[in-house]
């Protein structure tokens, strides 16, 4: 029998829809936990929906009540919102086996906090930008002392890029610390210049099996965002920082880590993403076959595989960078006309996909042109 894969998605995510492919290449029988209207449930690589509550409390409720009737080789939760509030619950006995950090080891308050990732990581001896956290802006103005300037002012359980202010100068943080400060945690961290990226990484029990690195080109929404084009890049950081991650937290599963180079041309560490990410069916453009690295770890066999890039030129996410075209400099959706020879990103063998991503365009044009 196939093994069976449970994508579990509590939010109206674009990106989790492109997983399925990659699980199905795998040889397996993916199913999906969610509302049928979500992207996620249009996809035709899906094998079976389950339909969920929209809402996140009755999500999870639901999906607690639909693992304890029903058994999976492997559950992937492939959002931050979700992530979030199974990471609170951790401790409940059946999310056992179903988070990528077991819940009695120490790094997994990591699952959705980047004040915790910051703190573990550097006693490590990882390398973070050093890093304070902040409970009110009197923390923060002493993050400043501490740190100088510039620096980021980061929520600790933010995701997609939501939540980050660059304070520049003095006169700028009250100001960010007002747009960041919601009542939890605040990472006060020292601003690298540099370009951003990320190393996409599937474990094995901490060991890292199949990985791939990309410089984040453009991103949206905003520039701390998630990537909306990227170029796949490898560095000899790369290998230590991830199996140092590993080997400290017994990772399973996917995650990305997302770094800046510094003016030096070194890694540093910035956040750690612990979910799939949109990009592992690119995977083919570093050298990397995401799909036979999970049939070898379901099947208990996994072998290594180090990226190879294939492809180094910018390549433009479906649909981030349509978004981002359209909201910034509409003359550049020429960009997305097919070119015989040329790879896109946009999914034609998925035809479901398509149809539901150009329902959401032309909605989007059309209240757009009411507002006008």
């Amino acid at each position: 029998m196939k093994p069976t894969i449970l994508v579990a998605c509590g939010s109206e995510w674009l990106s989790p829809a492109r997983l399925p492919r990659v699980l199905r290449a795998a040889g397996t029988h993916v199913a999906a936990f969610c509302p049928r209207r979500w992207p996620l449930a249009q996809t035709r690589f899906v094998d079976e929906i389950i339909d969920a509550p929209p809402e996140l409390d009755a999500y999870v409720d639901a999906l607690r009540d639909h693992l304890a009737d029903t058994r999976y080789d492997w559950v992937l939760v492939v959002d931050d919102p979700l992530l979030s509030a199974l990471a609170e619950r951790r401790h409940e006995p059946w999310l056992d086996g179903i988070l990528p950090i077991a819940a009695s080891h120490p790094w997994s308050r990591t699952l959705a906090s980047k004040a915790a990732f910051c703190e573990l990581a550097t006693a490590s001896g990882l390398p973070v930008p050093p890093s304070r956290t902040c409970a009110s802006l009197a923390d923060a103005r002493s993050a400043v002392d501490a740190l100088g300037l510039p620096l980021m002012l980061k929520q600790s359980s933010g995701f997609a890029g939501l939540g980050v202010r660059l304070v520049r100068d003095h006169a700028d943080l009250e100001a960010a610390w007002r747009a960041v400060a919601g009542g939890g945690l605040v990472v006060a961290q020292r601003y690298v210049e540099g370009p951003i990226g990320n190393s996409v990484v599937l474990y094995d029990r901490g060991a890292p099996i199949a990985w791939m690195s990309a410089y984040k080109v453009r991103t949206w929404p905003g520039p701390f965002g998630p990537s909306s084009a990227r170029r796949f890049m490898s560095h000899a950081d790369v290998e230590p920082i991830i199996r140092k991650v590993g080997a400290r937290s017994g990772y399973h599963g996917f995650c990305a880590l997302d770094w800046v180079e510094d003016p030096e041309g070194r890694l540093q560490i910035i956040e750690l993403n612990a979910r799939p990410v949109p990009t592992i069916h690119m995977g083919g453009l570093a050298g990397v076959d995401f799909a036979r690295a999970v049939r070898e770890l379901l099947g208990g066999v996994p072998r290594v595989q180090p990226p190879r890039p294939r492809v180094d030129r910018v390549i433009p996410m479906f649909p981030e960078d349509v978004w981002r075209a359209a909201s910034e400099n509409r003359l550049s959706l020429a960009s997305w006309l097919p070119i015989p020879g040329r790879f896109t990103d946009v999914p034609w063998q998925d035809p479901p996909l398509m149809l539901h991503h150009l329902g959401r365009f032309y909605r989007a044009a059309r209240d757009a042109h009411r507002r006008t």
